[in-house]
């Protein structure tokens, strides 16, 4: 019945037309008694690959045709129900964004016929969806499990109208279901039947098939085998979208179904999270703090797996050129450090590229003795080792800064154990003779003495020369760098931070009643231009 339509939509899609644009001769096509049950049976026929589009594109036209016509008031509503049904399956997997079976490295996907085929489904489903003259229509798991595939505007077969679609559609159809549909739809159909058989022959050996931790880790069965295949990673491979199904799966998450589903996510995450690939490696982290952030408290360290998990995360941290590249190692440690310092039990913020994490509301937040342990681990394995790795890529600095900045906050007095540490390190950066050709590695920097100052104020004086010098060097500097202008903004706001540095080292010297003017008269009677500096409660 519909054969003439399907071949002129092959026609328009060489053409390269829109697949909005509906030509009225092309609506014409469709008999005006066509129904939904004739667009189910003309759906349900097998078509070449090459013909999904055009197919898409005819049942868009179709279903419009329908509604126009209102032909489908007079049907009984099962029968309708059940055609409806129908067509949003058909539509729903021929719309899946199955990629090539070659590497990440050589992919040969054609992602703009994906995209496109992405974004027709979505708006036949929706036209669907919204059909006036019957009942909401409750879409099948599988369907939403499809749709949950576009759900991130960053994977190439999605858009970002695409992705807004999809989410807008799995939300209006999330709330047509009661909780324990919606406990079902992602404990059962996504991460039981759809992601543990993709997972399944590249799972940690740090946990069991059923997802607990391994007491005693044995060899896999798959050991054997070339584990960078597409039979033994099809997650990584021909069903990419299962990332960002499992994405969605966290995202949608409660702690009630973690409590009791914990398991069905574990070795996909693990398996992610042990993948070296960079986008893989970013995209793991992410969906692992989303996870961690959602389980109810201390249900990881119950189970035995936090440990786990910081095994898998932390060489994260080490990913540092030159054999990573700069990009990717600033994206890779700036999804890992968050998601260890949110291990230890601190909040990290996120506040933009130029700001650094910080503890939400500055509050102290009581931390344990694992949780400690992880904080020394990550300043002395993880901080420190890469600082004194990298110390040449200045991105790479301010993002070791902005880190300290939140483990010292949370840490408090227990930091001082690093101070022998820290006070090198940002002595080094402030008073680096080209540190102020970038200013927002300095500004990191005066973030993180102001730190040091404000939790270890106690034993702050016996680095106070050291502190001292550098506030001079670094003020120095910013008053010789020839690309600043008189009225700079950059480095007047660099100027603020240091003052305002200065006047919480005078504040702490105060407190253990030594008065810096004995120490900084003489430096300003060399350069009267450190006056602006050392100006509050330091000169008589």
């Amino acid at each position: 019945m519909l054969e003439e339509l399907l071949e002129a939509c092959g026609q328009l899609e060489k053409a390269g037309t829109s697949p909005w644009e509906l030509p009225e001769d092309i609506q014409n096509l469709i008999p005006n008694r066509t129904s939904f049950q004739d667009l189910n049976k003309f759906l349900s026929n097998d078509r070449d690959q090459s013909d999904h589009i055009a197919v898409l594109r005819a049942a868009y036209v179709t279903i419009i045709k329908i509604k126009s016509t209102k032909e489908e008031e007079r049907c009984d509503e099962d029968g309708l129900n059940d055609a409806l049904l129908g067509i949003s399956d058909c539509i729903s997997a021929l719309m899946m964004p199955i990629c090539s079976d070659t590497s990440l490295d050589e992919d040969t996907t054609d992602y703009a016929k994906l995209r496109r085929k992405g974004e027709l489904g979505l708006q036949a489903i929706e036209q669907l969806i919204d059909a006036p003259f019957q009942a909401p229509l409750q879409l099948r798991p599988l369907v939403l499990l499809h749709l949950a595939a576009f759900t991130d505007a960053a994977d190439p077969w999605s858009t970002a109208n695409s992705c807004a679609l999809a989410r807008k559609l799995l939300e209006a159809q999330l709330q047509t279901l009661d909780e324990s549909q919606i406990k079902s739809l992602i404990a059962e159909e996504i991460l039981t039947t759809f992601i543990r058989p993709l997972f399944s022959k590249s799972r940690s050996a740090a946990v069991t098939a059923s997802g607990r931790k391994a007491e005693f880790v044995e060899p896999s069965r798959y050991d054997t085998v070339d584990r960078e295949t597409p039979e033994t990673k099809p997650w990584k491979y021909a069903h990419r979208y299962a990332v960002t199904v499992f994405a969605w799966a966290v995202e949608h998450s409660d702690a009630a179904l973690l409590q009791t589903h914990w398991p069905s996510f574990t070795p996909a995450l693990l398996t992610l999270l042990d993948e070296s690939h960079a986008s893989l490696k970013i995209r793991a982290l992410q969906i692992f703090r989303a996870f961690w952030s959602r389980c109810p408290p201390n249900l990881m360290q119950n189970t035995g797996l936090a440990t786990v998990f910081e095994d898998a995360v932390f060489p994260a941290v080490l990913f540092l050129p030159s054999l990573t590249p700069e990009d990717e190692s600033l994206e890779i440690l700036g999804a890992a450090y968050p998601a260890l310092i949110e291990m230890a039990g601190l909040t990290y913020t996120d506040h933009g590229p130029e700001a650094g994490p910080g503890l939400g509301g500055n509050e102290k937040q009581q931390i344990t003795e694992s949780q400690r342990k992880l904080l020394d681990k990550i300043v002395r394995e993880g901080v420190m080792v890469g600082y004194h790795h990298a110390k040449e890529h200045v991105r790479l600095v301010s993002l070791f800064c902005e880190v300290l900045v939140c483990v010292i906050n949370g840490m408090g007095i227990l930091a001082v154990k690093h101070l022998k540490d820290f006070v090198p390190m940002v002595s080094e950066i402030l008073a680096d003779p080209f540190g102020t050709k970038h200013p927002p590695t300095l500004t990191s920097a005066t973030q993180l003495l102001q730190a040091i100052l404000r939790n270890c104020w106690p034993r702050i004086p016996h680095y106070c020369n050291e502190i001292i010098k550098v506030l001079m060097l670094c003020w120095l500097n910013i008053e010789d760098e020839d690309s600043f202008s008189d009225d700079s903004p950059v480095a007047s706001d660099l100027k603020a931070g240091l003052t305002q540095t200065a006047d919480m080292l005078s504040a702490v010297m105060k407190a253990s009643q030594v008065d810096l003017h004995d120490r900084v008269g003489v430096l300003i009677e060399k350069e009267p231009q450190l006056r602006n500096l050392f100006k509050d409660g330091i000169i008589a």
